[in-house]
Parts: structure tokens; sequence; C-alpha cells
């Protein structure tokens, strides 16, 4: 029982995968959603009871009809993470080509013919966690839903059925499931004939004999014929007649839940085979707040032979195996271009909230039960961080959630020590979350870092700062009241518009702390000025597709426009504005990124723009250039050659992408200046240093003068994931120098 993905297997192995960073109902020939009067017979629980007896009798036999098929099956595997915002980022993309064969015995290959992948590091391929990914059928008592262990493959029948789960149909259901229901919900045109969708809710039973995987959720079924069409759930887990979402994991605060989406298609006019199947894992972690990880596939079937003859004919080479994972001899994998989609376009269509009214009730509060108050950080950084300020920061972060369905109302609040600075600093949050709307009051003591054009979950330097003594981030103690208004502008709240106002007061923050627990080159440096007041802040701000960042291997495009002034003590106004892109042309992939920004009606050196090796400019020093203009441009376009692209296989449980060797040009380019001398005057407040062949003390931050710019050339590994090569300086002489990254961002 433990083998099934809901299980600790596959918990553990995204919780590794956490740490280094669900078709619509179309289906046949076309789908008319259409809301139609439940037939009268089903007003009733002894109709429905008939009707589940009728579809049990001929759901748990295969059709005699029906002994074998084949297929093509293109699947994306994916492994992202969903931040404090909702915002999925991908951290790794596979897609995988597959020819399945199925016979009525209940032996299922799946071959392995095409591979391609993209990662933000090297990475293991998300195949090494399963021994299959598809679901032959939906006919029997037991189904092996979602994905099957990576042992299967070699182990014997017998074994298997203790990672089945229960059928909803199957014989027995009624000592497991309470069904209620029996509306029909769409109708589907096939080529002969008009098809009623029944949709029949299915619910677990509150005992349970023993240990046990079930299925809540929905099954569609053809209302004439019984059969079903569509099965949309998560899978339970019962440990002793008692449900469990620990999964296994030892991780204190962790858990798991997998959820399915199988869609079927009619053939022969007689049986329904798989078109679409997506199945999503995703793992919570107490001490992340909101944050979690997630493996999602997502495979589509194509080019189906019922009854194929040759297959029918094949010796069973399966040797007792119910399903069996094999793999093309690596130059056939390497050469495999039949793809119909591009590289991480089905991760992309989907997004982890679809199954939110199925997650397990421990992971939100439903109105009609009491709210409870929960240990929630919105970030790791609330329950520990470490940095020069504050020392090591120690907190506890608590939510109190009573929305139903994502609206309703949401209180959060957090409250820490600082050890080192002797402070305590926190936050008050409510929020009102609607459809399209959600207000917020928020009250805070924050440490804000100052840092520009900084990626996403950017969360301070605690890692670096503790095991090394490196803190590239600058700090304002920040006191701030703020209400905002924010307006989604997609269903899938991947754009929104927000609005904040509130006062604010900035104060400096001191160095508190020496070093970590080891020490590189002279330890930190000093916590750059800042002007101390009080201010009215306002802020704007526009974000379209903000999971496309340049860092992530999202595609598409990406954009963000923001405004902000304060007005008081200190005066300022600021506009920023990045555009993010990532795509595919051909056999080229395309990916760059943009940022720029200005600083007027007033200039404090807590609102200039400062660059340099962390922002891009690789060549140059930490926040080397600075002012109240600025602008930073990076774009890299790679080329992945036709060899070696084939997994490699040390065994069915350890697959590593591809070596992949391909080839990348790169270039960056960054400009700052200061247009007045109330912005040179905020320069010197950051700070000076002595220019050791005048004397005197210049800004540590200084302006361009014109445009900095370094280029690259690069063998990369990995589909990208990992490079090296040389750059050199292209705004002035200079000879080429060794580079390297990890990941394909910037």
């Amino acid at each position: 029982m433990k083998e099934l993905a809901s299980g600790g297997r596959w918990l553990r192995r995204i919780t590794k995968l956490s740490g280094c960073i669900v078709l619509s109902m179309a289906v046949g020939a076309g789908l008319a959603a259409a809301q139609q009067p439940s037939p009268p017979a089903a007003d009733t629980a002894a109709a429905l009871a008939r009707f589940l007896d009728e579809a049990s009798a001929i759901n748990s036999v295969v059709p005699e009809r029906l002994r074998a098929y084949t297929a093509r099956v293109e699947t994306e595997m994916s492994l992202s993470v969903v931040d404090s915002a909702d915002l999925e980022r991908i951290a790794q993309v596979e897609q995988v080509a597959s020819v399945v064969r199925w016979r009525a015995t209940g032996a299922y290959e799946q071959r392995v013919v095409g591979h391609r992948s993209q990662a933000v590091g090297p990475m293991f391929s998300l195949m090494s966690m399963f021994g299959g990914w598809t679901t032959p059928t939906l006919y029997g008592n037991r189904l092996q839903l979602g994905v099957t262990p990576s042992s299967a493959g070699t182990r014997p029948e017998p074994v298997l059925p203790r990672g089945l789960a229960v059928h909803p149909l199957a014989s027995n259901r009624d000592l497991y499931y309470r069904f209620d229901g029996g509306d029909t919900v769409a109708i589907v045109q096939a080529r002969d004939r008009r098809i009623h969708l029944m949709r029949v809710r299915v619910t677990p039973r509150d005992t349970v004999p023993g240990d046990a995987i079930l299925f809540l959720g929905e099954l569609h079924l053809d209302a004439d014929r019984r059969q079903i069409v569509r099965m949309r759930g998560r899978m339970v887990e019962y440990s002793d007649g008692k449900p469990t979402i620990s999964a296994g994991s030892r991780i204190p605060g962790a858990s798991g839940a997998s959820f399915v989406e199988l869609v079927n298609a009619e053939f022969g006019g007689e049986f329904w085979l798989p078109v679409y199947q997506r199945t999503e894992m995703q793992a919570r972690f107490a001490l992340f707040g909101n944050l979690r990880a997630i493996v999602r596939i997502v495979s589509r079937f194509r080019d189906h032979r019922p009854n194929d003859t040759t297959w029918i004919a094949a010796a069973d080479t399966l040797l007792g195996a119910r399903h069996r994972l094999t793999f093309a001899p690596s130059d056939s994998l390497s050469r495999y271009r039949e793809w119909d989609r591009p590289l991480g376009e089905a991760s992309d269509e989907v997004r982890f909230a679809d199954f939110a009214d199925l997650e397990p009730g421990a992971w939100h509060a439903d109105t009609r039960q009491t709210a409870a108050v929960r240990f929630r950080p919105r970030t790791m950084g609330e329950a520990f961080r470490f940095n020069r300020i504050e020392g090591a920061f120690t907190g506890i972060a608590l939510e109190r959630d009573a929305r139903d369905a994502g609206e309703g109302y949401l209180v959060r609040g957090s409250v820490g020590w600082a050890w080192s600075e002797q402070t305590a600093r926190g936050a008050l949050t409510a929020e009102r979350h609607g459809a399209e709307w959600m207000q917020a009051l928020r009250f805070e003591r924050a440490l804000a870092h100052t840092n520009d054009f900084a990626p996403p979950l950017s969360w301070g330097a605690t890692l670096s700062a503790l095991f090394g003594s490196n803190d590239d981030f600058d700090y304002v103690d920040r006191w701030s009241a703020a209400g905002s208004v924010t307006h989604w502008l997609d269903a899938q709240r991947r754009s929104f518009l927000r609005f904040e106002a509130g006062p604010a007061e900035d104060r400096a923050a001191l160095q508190h702390a020496s070093r970590g627990l080891t020490v590189t080159g002279d330890g930190f440096r000093p916590n750059r000025g800042i002007h101390e007041g009080r201010y009215v802040r306002t802020a704007a701000a526009l974000e379209i597709n903000p999971q496309v960042s340049g860092l992530f291997v999202n595609r598409g495009l990406g954009a963000r426009i923001h405004y902000e002034r304060a007005d008081g003590e200190l005066r300022w106004q600021r506009a920023e504005a990045r555009v993010a892109a990532r795509r595919d042309v051909g056999p080229f992939e395309l990916y760059a990124r943009g940022d720029a920004g200005a600083v007027f009606g007033g200039v404090v050196p807590q609102a200039l723009f400062e660059i340099g090796r962390w922002e891009g400019l690789s060549a140059y020093g930490y926040k080397e250039f600075g002012g109240d203009r600025a602008a930073l441009g990076r774009a890299v376009a790679g080329y992945t050659t036709p060899w070696l692209r084939a997994p490699v296989r040390f065994s069915n449980m350890f697959i590593l992408p591809g070596i992949a060797p391909g080839v990348a040009a790169g270039v960056q380019g960054g400009w700052a200046e200061a247009s007045n001398e109330a912005a040179w005057s905020a320069l010197r407040d950051l700070g000076t240093v002595m220019d050791t062949t005048t004397g005197e003390l210049v800004p540590l931050s200084r302006p361009t003068d014109g445009v900095r710019a370094s280029g690259e050339l690069l063998l990369t590994f990995f589909h990208g994931a990992l490079s090296l090569g040389m750059t050199r300086p292209l705004d002035r002489a200079g000879g080429w120098k060794f580079t390297g990254r990890i990941g394909q961002g910037f």
C-alpha cells in the first residue's frame, strides 16, 4: 500500500527535489456542455443504486470484443514550486514519447521512444520515480490509478494488488464508498449518437476495513451504456481504517496528496479507451507556509489501434508482470522528432488550483467547520533566517483561514526575535478574498532589503550568510501599515492589478552579527546607508504572467509595471518595468529579460538603483554601479545538438537526463546614471570608499558612464542546465575569462 504515488516514496522524493529548488471534458468528436434535467429515476437513492449495480456489472469485466490495443502517448512531466503568492515556478520539465500495448489479460507494456527536458539545474529524471505513469483502462475491480511504483515492472503479479485502489464500481464498493448525485451534466456528440453523461459523486466511508487506497471525487458515466467516461478525484490512503496524508514522510509538518483526472473516448461504439490523463502529486510543508512542491504528469493518447493483431499474436514477454516500462535504444531515443506539442505547453495550460476542491481538509478551512488556527509562515524567513543585521532570527507565524472554495476571510500573524539585534519584528494581516478581488490590511515591522531587479523567491541571504559569512543584501528597518486592493485579471490568477497605500517609516538597520559559522574573504561587508524618516507610501502594480521571470523554465511572455511614491519627511517617486520571455524556435532556445527604472520627484539612497555582479553584470563587482536611472538587458540563444539526448539509465530507479551537449551565446548589458546633484548626493550617502589612485572618497556605487556589457560563448550540457565557457567585456578592451553557471536563467 505504501507504494502508491500518494504514499511515502514519492513524497520523500519530492521533498529532496524541492530542496534544490491538474482535458477538459472534450471527448470524441466534441463536447457540447448542456445542463439537462436529471432522469426522474435518478431522483431516488434506490434508482442510483440500481444504476451503479448495472454499471458495476459492465465495468468489472473487459468488454468481450476488446482483446487488446496499442496507442502512442505523449507525456509531459514537470516539477514546480508554488510560492506564497500562489504562482507556479517550473523548475524542471520533461517530455516523454512512448508506445503502449495492453492485453485483456492485464499485461501492459509502456516503451519510451523519445525524450527531451529542461531544468533550472542538473537533476535526475522524473522517470526515476515511476515504473509507469498511465492507466491502461478503467475496467476491473481494482485500479492502478496515477502512477506505478518504479519497482513494479520487475515484480510478479501477486505482489502488485497491494498498491491498487479499490474501484468505485467494484463488487464490494459499498464497504468502502458512499454515492450521491446521478444528474446529467453534459452531452457528448459522437459520430452516430448523443451520449448523456451522468455524474456520480464518490466519497469514502467514515469507517473502512483495514488498509486501503480509495478514490474521492466524481465519476462521469455513459447514462445509456453505463461505461466510465471520466474520473476526477484524489487518492485517499487509509491505514488501520483511518485516512492519512503524512504519506510516510519523516519530515515534521509534511503532508502529501495525489490527484487524478482520467478521460476516455468511445471506440468501436462499444468500449472506452484513454485519451487524456493527468496525475498530480502535491507536497506541502508547514515550515514553508503556502509553499508546496508539485510533480505533474499530463499524458495524451493518440493513434489507438484496438485489437491490434500483431500484439494479440505476439508472445507474452511480460513474464507475469502487469506493467512493464522499457526503453528504446539510446540512438533511437536521441533521434526522435515526432513531437505533437512544444516542450512546456502542457504544464502551462493547467494549474495546481484546478484541484482545490479536492484538497485534504487539513490543508484549508471550510466555513461549515470551525476555522482552525494553524502554524503557516509565508516564507521560511518568518520562522528562521540569518543575516548580518539580526544575526539569527526565530519566529512563529499563525493563520486563521475562514475561506470556502478560496473565498472568504483570512487572518495571519507572525512575530519573532532577532537574537543579536535584540529586536522583535512581525506582521499582522487581514484579507478578504473574492472570485476576482482581494482586499487586505497589513501592519508590519520588517527588515526590508533594497536590492533591485531581484529574481523571484529572493527571501534573503540566510544560507550564504550562515555558512559563508556572505550577505549580498542591504537592509532597512521599515515600519508600515497599508491597505491594498488586488484585482485578478484572469481565471487562473496569473495576472493582476494591485493598488496599496499607507504610512511608513524607515530607520537605519545596524549590523549586529560579525560573522556566520565560517568566514570567506573579509566576512560581512557594511550595510549601506539610508535616509531615515516618515512618509505616506502609495503604490500600483500591474503584473502579467509573473511566473515567466527569466529564472525558471516557464514559457511565454511575462511583464511587470510598478510605480510607488513617498510623501512626507521622505519624498520620492519610483517607476520600474520588466519584460521576460522564453520560447523555442525550431531547434533553438531563446530567453531574454529586460529591466528598467527611474527615480524622480526627490531622491533618497534606499530608492536608488544599484546593479552589479548579481544583477547580471558578471564581470563587475557587488552593486558597483548606481543611480536614479538604470536599465539591464540579458539574452541567451542556445542550440542543443541531436547527440546524446537519450536519458542515462543506471537503473529504472535512477535515470539522469541525457547529456545533450549544445552551444549558447549570451549578452548582458547594464546602464546607470545620476541625473542631478541630488542623485549624486544620495549615491555618496550609500557609502564611500577611498580611491587608491587619487586618494579621494568616491561613492561605493557610481554611474556606468555609458553602457557596460559583456558577451559569453558557452558549451552547454543536460539540455542547457549546466554551462561552461568564456566571457569578456564588450564595452571596453579586455581578455577572455572562464565563466560557468548552473541553470538556464539569469
